[in-house]
Parts: C-alpha cells; sequence; structure tokens
C-alpha cells in the first residue's frame, strides 16, 4: 500500500491540493446517500487525499446525518469483492476527528468488516462549538442519530460492534450501561475500548465544587497544549504542526459537562455485555488504572491487551508498540456474537 501522506512527510509534501478547513469544506458536504455511487471532489477529494482515505481498497460515501443539534461528519467504507461480515461502529476521541484513523479503518476492512464512522460534534467537519459540548447526553443523541440512519442500510450488516477510543469509548461505555439498566439490548453485540475515558489523569480537582466554581467565572476555551500522547513522532508533527482539523482551544464546557458525567456513570449498575479492551502502561491522559477496574466492574471484561511502552493515542503509535494491537483486533471482530443479553 502507498505511504499515507498524513504520517509521510515526503508524501505530505508532495501534495499539492487545497488544504481542507473546518470553515469551508462542511458547506461542500451534502447528506449522506448510501444509496448512490460518490466521488468526493474539491475540498473533500483533499480531505480524502490527506487523510489517505483514497488509498483504502473499498467502496466509500461521505455526507452528513442532520441531527437535532447538529450536523454530523459521517464516512462509511464498505469491502470491495467479498460480502461484508459486520459492521463497526468507529468513535474517536476528544481533540481528534475521523480521518487520523486511516489504519485502523484499514485493518478493519482487511478483516472483511464494513466501517461507520462519525466526526465527533465539535471536531472535524462536523458542526457545533469547537471542541465543546454542553452535556455528554448529546453526544447519545448524536449516536442514536446516526443508529437510526444506519439501521436499515444495506452495507452495514450485522452484526454491529463497537470500537472507541478514548472518549469514543466513554460514549460506548454510557450507552450500554444506560441500555442494560433498562434491561435494552444496545445497538452493539460487544465493544473494544482503547484508552477509555472515564476518570482523567491527575482528577481529584474535578470534584472539587470550588474548582469547577472557579471554571465557570474563566474564559469559554483555553489554548491546547499539544502533549506527547504517543510515541510515533511523524504523527505527532502532524498533529501538533500540519492537520487542518486540529482544535487549537478546549472548551471549558466540555470539562465541566465530563464532571457531571463522571459520578452519573458510577452509580449504573454493572451488565454481561462483553468488553475487549487496549491500554497503553504510560498513558498520561487518563487515570488509566482506575478505569480498568471500573471496566472490570462494570462489563464482563473478556480481553485486556496492556501495551507496556504505550501511552495514550494507540491507533497512531509507533509500529513496533502497535504490534500486540493488529492482533486484539482481529480476535475481537470474530469473535462470537449472541446478540441477546436479556
Amino acid at each position: 500500500m502507498p505511504e499515507t501522506p498524513f504520517l509521510t512527510p515526503t508524501a505530505l509534501k508532495q501534495l499539492d491540493l487545497p488544504i481542507p478547513s473546518r470553515e469551508t469544506t462542511p458547506h461542500q458536504l451534502q447528506g449522506l446517500n448510501l444509496y448512490k455511487p460518490y466521488k468526493p471532489e474539491g475540498e473533500l477529494h483533499s480531505y480524502q487525499k490527506l487523510y489517505g482515505l483514497d488509498l483504502l481498497d473499498c467502496y466509500y460515501w461521505q455526507g452528513y446525518i442532520q441531527t437535532e443539534r447538529f450536523k454530523l461528519h459521517t464516512q462509511v467504507f464498505q469491502p470491495k469483492d467479498i460480502e461484508s461480515r459486520g459492521t463497526i461502529f468507529l468513535l474517536h476521541g476528544y481533540l481528534e476527528h475521523s480521518g487520523i484513523y486511516q489504519p485502523i479503518i484499514e485493518e478493519i476492512l482487511s478483516q472483511g468488516f464494513s466501517v461507520l464512522t462519525f466526526d465527533l460534534p465539535g471536531h472535524g467537519l462536523s458542526s457545533g462549538s469547537p471542541a465543546n459540548i454542553e452535556n455528554f447526553d448529546h453526544y447519545q443523541d448524536v449516536l442514536h442519530a446516526v443508529y437510526r440512519y444506519a439501521r436499515n442500510a444495506p452495507q452495514l450488516v450485522k452484526p454491529w460492534l463497537g470500537i472507541g477510543q478514548s472518549t469514543g469509548g466513554a460514549i460506548l461505555m454510557h450507552h450500554i450501561l444506560a441500555y442494560a439498566e433498562q434491561r435494552k439490548n444496545p445497538i452493539v453485540d460487544r465493544i473494544l475500548l482503547l484508552s477509555p475515558l472515564l476518570r482523567p489523569a491527575k482528577s481529584a480537582w474535578w470534584h472539587n465544587p470550588l474548582g469547577l466554581g472557579i471554571i465557570r467565572r474563566i474564559k469559554k476555551q483555553v489554548p491546547r497544549h499539544f502533549r506527547r500522547n504517543n510515541h510515533n513522532p511523524e504523527f505527532l508533527r502532524f498533529v501538533r504542526l500540519k492537520d487542518p482539523l486540529q482544535p487549537k482551544m478546549m472548551g471549558m464546557n466540555w470539562i465541566l459537562a465530563m464532571s457531571k458525567w463522571m459520578p452519573v456513570m458510577e452509580s449504573r449498575p454493572s451488565c454481561r455485555i462483553p468488553v475487549w479492551m487496549a491500554q497503553g502502561a504510560l498513558d498520561q491522559t487518563v487515570d488509566w488504572r482506575y478505569n480498568i477496574e471500573f471496566v472490570r466492574k462494570k462489563f464482563r471484561l473478556q480481553t485486556l491487551l496492556i501495551l507496556e511502552e504505550g501511552s495514550h493515542q494507540v491507533i497512531n503509535e509507533r509500529e513496533d508498540i502497535r504490534a500486540a494491537l493488529t492482533g486484539l483486533i482481529p480476535a475481537f471482530l470474530h469473535a462470537k456474537s449472541t446478540g441477546h443479553y436479556y
């Protein structure tokens, strides 16, 4: 496979295309239509080239799904020449977007599964206040909106599985525990959590009413500090210097919303939904030891993979660190599904 531009400086330098933009590119999106062929043009073609999505051997659709509050940039990838074995709902993390998930999309397609992924509100090409959310329940609203669109799509065959990185994992856990509390089967049969968010690292102050009161009185946004969240220098350089869709600010409402969400998650009853999990032992973004125990307590933890040299963003980790993950993904995808838990 040719080199992916956003991970390869020489390939990135050779691109002579309009740069996709969070301000202008979303206006070129049309409503997602899975019932006719799709070919990106203009800045959407640039988007596809920049993130190496054009290198994937698959059928491809792109557009927006309209929800009550947001227009969600949504993409669907379907394997060519073979019948799809199932569908993955792939959810990215905070301060990220679905374009940089090309490596895992390629792996999933190689196993014969379709992929549905969307940019979270305020991220990538989706609408919303940049890197912000008023309430974590809004993430559930958009997940359900995508489900309503996808449930009858011929490309998105069952079983449906979920893979979530960090905040994406939090959204999937929230969905499953909320449905379990109502004794309803979730929309996915099982999930793979990658460095999932529940409690952030160094988080004691999140529970301090005085600290939260101070947050409410300061600016709505604060400058983002790009931290070394994995060990892949080319990925880190691209994210910090070259990626046009990386947020430069962090939304304070997102922080407040998370602080209210955490105790709600802690109070939910446990369930028997199977969960796979991969976690970097050098992760300084989330309190991963605490979060692992939360997953053990709330779900049926099938497999736990600790990447001893891995950090937080495991999807684009350095190849030697990530090698174990390439074995976990097929095992997760091809595990037996029961489809009924209640």
